[in-house]
């Protein structure tokens, strides 16, 4: 049986009835409910394993490639990867923010699903962030930053929000809280990506100041070029002027014909 036909839903189904059917499937065989029948231990660990895979967008479409493509042509797509590792991410979403005791192991932790609200709510939270719904994604994650501020996924996803919503300010505070927590693992996180996504929101936020820092590059590079480098470059700006006086009499041709 494949996921789908474990939870007893179709390819099609949407979150909202993914969890509904998890909730469902979960409480039909939970261990509690037989004495912890090893049948029945061993039913509700395939229950999870399907909806942890099913809820997750990235990973739901690695497994739809693999089960449904042909093999001859099935290409599986890159899972994205916040942290330093794709293990790293999986930790993060799981335990980070959920204050598991001490004594709580992956399948412990997996038994108790269903009573996890602040993991369930970052699934439902990626869903709505696939689907660029991305005010209802940013409510649900400042909610979730709110209970696990130390959580460095859920300040991404966040930032990831804002950015799209023009926030430009309160998504660099939370790239610049998820490097300084990921400074402060051990080991440290590098947080490459984050690094990456914090430098293009400066560019958006100052445009201008990415256009000195531009100019101070070709100044430096300047002094490197071979004197045919030179004289191409210098054609490409003088073309370059050309097409912007060009464009600039086209414009005022155009404004006094419509007077």
């Amino acid at each position: 049986m494949n996921h789908y036909e474990i939870l007893g839903i179709t390819r099609e189904c949407e979150f909202a009835a993914l969890k509904k059917a998890y909730y469902k499937r979960a409480r039909e065989c939970h261990p509690d409910r037989f004495g912890n029948a090893p049948e029945k231990a061993e039913e509700f660990k395939l229950v999870v394993e399907a909806f942890v895979t099913l809820s997750d967008p990235e990973k739901r479409r690695q497994y739809d490639a693999a089960l449904f493509s042909a093999p001859a042509y099935t290409v599986i797509p890159e899972r994205e990867i916040i942290m330093d590792t794709e293990a790293d991410d999986t930790l993060e979403e799981l335990i980070v923010g959920n204050d598991p005791p001490s004594n709580t192991t992956l399948f412990t932790f997996f038994r108790d699903l269903e009573k996890t609200y602040v993991f369930m709510t970052s699934r439902e939270a990626r869903n709505y962030y696939e689907k660029r719904r991305f005010r209802t994604a940013s409510r649900m994650y400042e909610r979730l930053v709110s209970l696990a501020p130390t959580n460095i996924l859920y300040r991404v996803y966040f930032a990831r929000c804002q950015t799209e919503l023009g926030h430009f300010r309160k998504a660099a505070l939370h790239y610049r809280a998820a490097l300084a927590i990921g400074s402060h693992r051990d080991p440290p996180q590098h947080l490459l990506r984050v690094h990456e996504e914090l430098r293009k929101l400066k560019r958006k936020r100052l445009p201008w100041f990415e256009r000195m820092l531009n100019l101070f590059r070709e100044e430096q590079n300047h002094s490197l070029r071979t004197p045919e480098e030179e004289m191409i470059a210098a054609a490409e700006r003088e073309m370059s002027r050309m097409m912007i006086a060009e464009k600039k009499k086209l414009e005022q041709k155009n404004r006094k014909q419509l007077k």
